[in-house]
Formats: structure tokens, C-alpha cells, sequence
């Protein structure tokens, strides 16, 4: 679901059907100015609206029915409405959250802060984005990890198809050394490390070691292809760890702090909370809510009206 805008304008997302992915139809009623860290992802399905765009130029770009958009992270947007009625479905997702993707994210970095896929001039490519998109839906909600790992996959394959239609038109800087495919792969070999071995003790001196960089270029070196610190990379690991242990096992709230790498209950609840919103006992309290809902027999139509208007 959608938190509120806070005073800075940014939009924090809380996913609640599927970890780092979250998928919604919507209505094309007028949304204010807001960001938020995910690429965002959307297809009109009927009528038309504008977005406008605010970050060094303002542009308004009008999404028709068969168009695709990314927003890239970061982006200043806010939805125009043209049409009385219409839908249109939003895909947000946490690319940090996910090792096997984690390559994506410089190359993000290079894409511009929107790319509108028309149908008029790309139909073989945007009926492919859009058969992706419907697949993602189709098996959105499922119980099954293999299938949740298809939805992953397939958010993959449209990004990385947009990123390779638009490279051309991206701000590349050919002399930056932190965009160097090597640079690049020791960085993936850490977030690796880091998603294998979050539960435990370690430090950005013994990451940085691990790369071979001194702990200052490493620290740059991350947080300029990763969009976020290392600190904060390993705390969303750990939170992201947490999440699943709350949800899916007993274990005492003390014990999921330990597992998930935090040595401090004080400090693991006042992280958890300000990455949620709640605390573990309240997540859980919330997961379980939630658990007993889906279990009950309810059509698509019924589960997309309780989803938060965009």
C-alpha cells in the first residue's frame, strides 16, 4: 500500500502482498507532487492521463492506452487527470532488495528520469512489456516462492528491455571509473556476501577489504552505484530478514533481532519502525491480520478496491 506523502514530498511504499513488490490497479483521478526511492512502473489500461514531471525541466507527458513509463528513483512527478474515467495499473519496486538485480541499479542510474514506451512508435516492444506485466499480475498473490521468483524475474526482463531501448538517450559519462564492469561485479560479490551472511557480524572496514578498495572509495564507490550507503544497504538487508522471520516463524521478537544481525533490541526496534512504521510486535500482529484475509475467498475486483488510490 501507499503511506502518506511527508513533508519533503516523498512517498513511502509498504509492501504488503509480495516483499519489494508492490502492484495495483488505479483509478486516473489527480495525485500531487511526490518521489520515492522505487522505479516506478505503469501501464494505462483505459482512457488517458498526464504526468508531469518536475526535476531540472518540467515536462508534461500524456500516457495512452498500450504506453508504458518508468519514473526513475528519485523522480519529481505528480499525476494530471484528462479523463473522468479510466484505470490504469502501477508496478513500484525495491531493486536493493533483490542481489540477483542488483546490477540494474547503476545502470538505472544512467537512464533518464522518464522513459514513455508509445505504443505508435515501439508496438513490438510495448505488447511485450504489457504480456510481462499482465504475467506479473497473474501470479502476484501466489503462495508459491518459485512463482514469486518469476514476478522478480519478469519486473527484471522489463527493465532491463526499457534500459536497452533508451541507453542511447541517457546522460552516460564514459570517464566515470565507478560505472566499470569490474567495479561493478565486486560490488555485486559484496551485496552477495552481505545477503548470505546479514544475520551476522560485520563492518564496512571488512567489506571494503573484501573489494580491495581502500574504505573510503568503497564507501563512494557504493553508494554512487548503489544509490545508498553500504550502512544503509546492510540495515535494509537485515530489516528485509527480520520481515520474513516475523512473518513466517515463533521466534520471540528478541530472537529475530539476533538472527537478523541486530545485538540491541532498543536499537533493533527503533530501526524497525522507522523503516516500517510499526513495531515488530505490530508487523506481525498486522502479517497475520493480513495472512487470515487472503485466506478467505475473495475475487480480483474486491482485492483491488482495498488497495490504497494512487
Amino acid at each position: 500500500m501507499i503511506q502518506d506523502i511527508n513533508d519533503q514530498a516523498r512517498e513511502d511504499i509498504y509492501y504488503d502482498t509480495l516483499k519489494g513488490v508492490l502492484l495495483y490497479h488505479n483509478t486516473l483521478e489527480a495525485y500531487p507532487l511526490h518521489w520515492h526511492n522505487e522505479p516506478e512502473l505503469i501501464m494505462p489500461l483505459s482512457g488517458s492521463f498526464c504526468i508531469k514531471f518536475h526535476n531540472d525541466t518540467t515536462a508534461v507527458v500524456n500516457c495512452a492506452p498500450g504506453d508504458l513509463m518508468l519514473i526513475a528513483p528519485g523522480t519529481l512527478h505528480e499525476y494530471m487527470s484528462t479523463d473522468q474515467v479510466g484505470e490504469k495499473m502501477i508496478l513500484l519496486f525495491d531493486i536493493t532488495s533483490y542481489s540477483q538485480v542488483s546490477l540494474l541499479v547503476p545502470l538505472l542510474k544512467t537512464l533518464p528520469p522518464y522513459v514513455h514506451v508509445k505504443k505508435s512508435q515501439f508496438p513490438v516492444q510495448a505488447a511485450r512489456l504489457q504480456d510481462y506485466f499482465w504475467e506479473i499480475e497473474r501470479l502476484y498473490g501466489e503462495s508459491d516462492e518459485f512463482l514469486q521468483i518469476s514476478v522478480y524475474s519478469l519486473v527484471t526482463l522489463i527493465l532491463s528491455q526499457i534500459g536497452s531501448m533508451h541507453l542511447s538517450d541517457a546522460t552516460v559519462v564514459s570517464d566515470n571509473k565507478d560505472l566499470q564492469p569490474k567495479n561493478i561485479e565486486k560490488l555485486v560479490n559484496v551485496t552477495n556476501y552481505i545477503d548470505a551472511h546479514r544475520g551476522e557480524d560485520m563492518s564496512v572496514d571488512m567489506l571494503a577489504e573484501m573489494a580491495g578498495f581502500s574504505k573510503f572509495h568503497f564507501e563512494r564507490l557504493f553508494k554512487s552505484c548503489m544509490g545508498i550507503s553500504c550502512y544503509q544497504y546492510i540495515t535494509k538487508r537485515r530489516i528485509l530478514l527480520a520481515q520474513e522471520l516475523l512473518s513466517d516463524t515463533g521466534l520471540t521478537v528478541m530472537d529475530v533481532a539476533l538472527q537478523s544481525g541486530f545485538f540491541s533490541l532498543s536499537t533493533f526496534n527503533r530501526v524497525f519502525k522507522d523503516t516500517n512504521g510499526c513495531s515488530p510486535t505490530e508487523y506481525r500482529k498486522l502479517y497475520l491480520k493480513g495472512a487470515d484475509r487472503v485466506k478467505q475467498p475473495t475475487d480480483k475486483a474486491a482485492k483491488n478496491a482495498h488497495r490504497a488510490a494512487k
